[in-house]
Parts: C-alpha cells; structure tokens; sequence
C-alpha cells in the first residue's frame, strides 16, 4: 500500500472519505488510481535518467541533475534556501521550466488539483493533501504547470509508521509514487517552455535532516539517491558544531552514494561571517577529500542571521496557542521583535504586572512605530479595557496603533492542577466590535502569563502561503550570499 493510499484505505471506489487527525484530508479518488500495481523497483543508483538535458553552446549535451535540499536538522533554514534556490532559477529559465518537488511530507494542508490538461475530461479535479511548503512554493512564484499531487507525492500523518511497520504500507509502491511524481515534474518543466525546450531544472526539499524518514524507507538520502540527486546541505553558522552535525549527515549520504553538491551555512553572526566562512571551509577541505584525492563540496554560500526572519507574526501566535484573534485579524501576519523586550524600547513582549495607571502611562508613551505584544491574565478586565480605549483614543488623533493584546485564560492553584476562566461574554462583546481594523487581541486558553510568554519567545517561526512580506524577505536576503553559478557547475555533467 501507498502513502496516498494509506490516507485513502477507508475509501471505496470513487467515493469521498475522511482522514482522522489534524493533519488528515477528504479526497475523491477514482478507481483507477486507487489500485496501482506493485512496481518492482531497482537498486538505488546515480545519475537517474530523467535529468534533464541543456544543451550547451559547443555540440556537447550538458545533463542537469535535480538538486536535493537537506538541512542538518530541523529549523535551520532549510525552506529558505529552496525558497531562494526556486527564486534565482525561475528567473534564470523562466517560471514554466523549474520544478519543484517535496518528496517526503509532514504538515500538511488541502488544496484543489486541477487537471494541467484542460482537455482531460477523464480526470476531474480533486482535493489533495499536500506538504505545507508546497503549496507556499508554487503559489509565491507562480508554478502552475506542476500538479499539486505530483509535488507532495508521500505525506506521513499519524498512524503511517506503524502501519507502514505492520506491513500495510508497501514500501515498493511508496518509491513509485515518489519516482511517478518526480517524472511527471520533469516531463511537466521540459514542455513548459515548449516542446524542445532543454533549460530546466528540479529542485528537492528534503524533511528535516538527511535521515528524516528512514523508518518508512523514505528517508532523505535514500530518496535522492533514488531521483539521482545532488544534496545541498544547510547548517546553522558555528565552527565545530556546524561541522559535526555536517559529519553526521554525510556519513548517510556517503552510505547512499549520493554526491554532496555543497553546503550552505546559515544564521551566522555579522560579526563572525568572514571566520565562519574561512575557518569551516578548511575544515571541509581538509576532512572530506576523496579517497583518490577528489575535491572536497565547497561552500555555496553562508548567510548572516537576519532576525526579523525569527520574529514570530500574529499568525505563528493563534497557531501556539490553538486560537484565533478575536479582532484585528486584518494584521494577522504583523510581525513582533518578542525578543527585544529590552527597558525602555518601543518594542518587544511585557507582561502586565502592574495596576492599570502605570500600564496606560506605559503605553501612552509609545508612538506610531511601537510595536509591542503585550500579555495580561483574564483576570484583568481593567487592563484589556485600557488597552482598547488607548486604541480608540489614538485612533482617533490619527496616531498608528500597533500592539497586541494576549490574554491568558490559565490558573494554577498552586497544587499543580490548571484550571481555565473564561473571558467574560460582555469583555469578548467589546473587543469584537473593533472588527478585523482594530487592535490585535487573541486569547491563549491553558496558559498562564507566565508560560505564555515562555512558548511565545521561544517558538520557531515557519513560513506560511499568506505571509507574502515574511517570504519576500527571506527570498531577497538569501539570494545574494549563495553562488548559483557554482551549483550548476557541481550539479551537472557534460557529455559529447
């Protein structure tokens, strides 16, 4: 059984089913496609024959293998770097000739798949699950000659390692489904820019670090080896660090044979950049020659941390906190630098301690630009009232007003036992009419000012297909610090 499959087992033919979980879907799915034949695959090999060909300015065929992206480990910016790598290549060869596969899914999200065959009367559209970045990446840059459900060909929900483990998912008919998926990509990039069009590349996204995966036989490595891939592997900056989590995950390549294009270093510190750089790429000269001598992957690229790309928008907070904003849900993906809640700036992240006369002066001080999240117990009706009379009130000399409110409905009774209050019903009543233009307030059930804070300062934030700014951003300042020119150089062989 597959990975669609598994997520489809509880389906007869052509009828529409449920998937239990948060991450799980409704399909309507034909007959046809619900009964694939168990493919025999080959043993993993180099090189895979559906690379694309460009041909070069002499009578020589230059052969572009796809370019797989796998971080180290989770959160260090892995997503970026294909946001960027997608970026630079749509500009260089058009839009219709990159391809754009994330092979192994875990978030995931629903979306609509059109037929790319207008005439296909034979294959309706249909719901599909596919991996949150995916659609993220076709959406931001205009990818619509690629199938959804060729672009996230394997998500695992819950449940899908112990019924792969059981034996109820066919690990044969797993890899078909990927190497489908990736011909029909490229099949989609070569015709995109027209029937004899050579100039066209794929890029992977990989799971998490390279062995992400594995217990499903799906893991990184495997996977491009199976496509015939070179990996680009991203790390967050440092020195021995860096290295080691890099060591851990070339040892997996190597297992697999799959080339290490090189490597990008991210998130490193302004004022350590030119050390980083220096000092990481002699340790990979000097660790990771071949065994006859072969040149060490050089650095793609090292990027500087850029911490706006770290601050969390509202977004990321309803996501935290399982809620939604009760108002000014029209400034959803505003950003909050909740890191910088230093004394006496503008911005940041401060619980409310104080009595209401000091709050108010506190934030009647701040002007236009201020930008600062702040959090209060349910308790505290005289806070949330001031803090949207002071939204009313500089609302109406025309000042900007844009801080949020988070208010937290948890109490610990000291035994260890949490319990929740609610929001009074004439408190909601009041901060909903401020409607989607107003001030930002949200609750956070369950927790404490306290906790709330703690979860707030310390999550990652991801990028979402709605947080237009947030990927702009990270596109604009990845691009520059990685050399493309030399990814193609590593990932593409030339032959007569």
């Amino acid at each position: 059984m597959s990975s669609v499959r598994f997520i489809q087992q509880k389906a007869s033919n052509a009828t529409a089913l449920t998937v239990k979980g948060v991450h799980r879907r409704s399909l309507i799915v034909s007959a046809k496609k619900a009964h694939r034949p168990i493919v025999q695959m080959p043993t993993f090999h180099r090189h895979y024959s559906a690379s694309p060909a460009i041909q070069s300015s002499s009578s020589n065929t230059v052969r572009q293998r796809p370019i797989y992206v796998c971080a180290t480990r989770q959160h260090v910016g892995k997503t970026s770097v294909s946001l960027a790598l997608v970026s630079h290549f749509t500009k260089r060869f058009g839009s219709e000739n990159v391809g754009y596969i994330k092979a192994v899914g875990q978030q995931c999200m629903r979306v609509w798949d059109e037929p790319l065959d207008a005439d296909a009367d034979d294959e309706p559209g249909q719901y599909v699950l596919v991996d949150k970045d995916v659609k993220l990446i076709r959406d931001h840059f205009g990818l619509s000659h690629l199938r959804f459900q060729d672009m996230s060909p394997v998500l695992i929900p819950q449940g899908y390692t112990k019924s792969y483990l059981d034996g109820e998912i066919n690990n044969q008919d797993q890899t078909a489904d990927i190497r489908r998926a990736y011909l029909n990509i490229v099949k989609a990039t070569k015709l995109g820019g027209g029937n004899h069009n050579n100039n066209s590349i794929t890029i992977c996204e990989g799971t998490g670090h390279v062995g992400v995966g594995s217990i499903v036989g799906s893991g990184n490595a495997r996977v491009a080896a199976e496509l015939g891939a070179d990996v680009v592997l991203v790390a967050n900056g440092g020195l021995g660090s860096a290295f080691d989590e890099l060591e851990l995950n070339r040892a997996l390549c190597l297992q697999y044979g799959v080339n290490i294009a090189g490597v990008v270093i991210n998130k490193v510190q302004p004022d350590k950049y030119d050390q980083t750089r220096e000092y990481l790429t002699k340790a990979i000269d000097q660790m990771w020659k071949g065994p006859n001598g072969e040149p060490a992957p050089p650095i793609l690229g090292v990027v500087p941390d850029r911490p706006y790309l770290g601050c969390p928008a509202l977004a990321d907070v309803e996501s935290t906190f399982g809620t939604v904003l009760l108002s000014g849900s029209d400034h959803r993906y505003r950003h909050y630098d909740v890191g910088s809640n230093v004394q006496g700036r503008s911005i940041g992240m401060s619980m409310i301690t104080t009595d209401l006369a000091a709050f108010l002066r506190t934030i009647q001080r701040q002007d236009g630009d201020a930008r600062t999240m702040f959090i209060c117990h349910v308790t505290r009706d005289d806070v949330i009232l001031g803090f949207l009379a002071e939204y009313r009130r500089k609302t109406r000399r025309g000042i900007p007003f844009q801080s949020a409110l988070v208010i937290c409905t948890g109490c610990d009774d000291g035994m260890g036992d949490v319990s929740d209050i609610e929001l009074s019903p004439e408190v909601v009543d009041m901060i909903r009419d401020a409607g989607p233009s107003g001030p930002p307030v949200l609750r956070a059930p369950g927790f404490s000012p306290a906790e709330a804070a703690k979860h707030i300062r310390t999550m990652t934030p991801k990028f979402n297909a709605n947080d237009e700014r947030r990927v702009t951003r990270a596109t604009e300042h990845y691009e520059p610090y990685i050399d493309f020119d030399l990814l193609m150089d590593r990932t593409s062989s030339t032959s007569d």
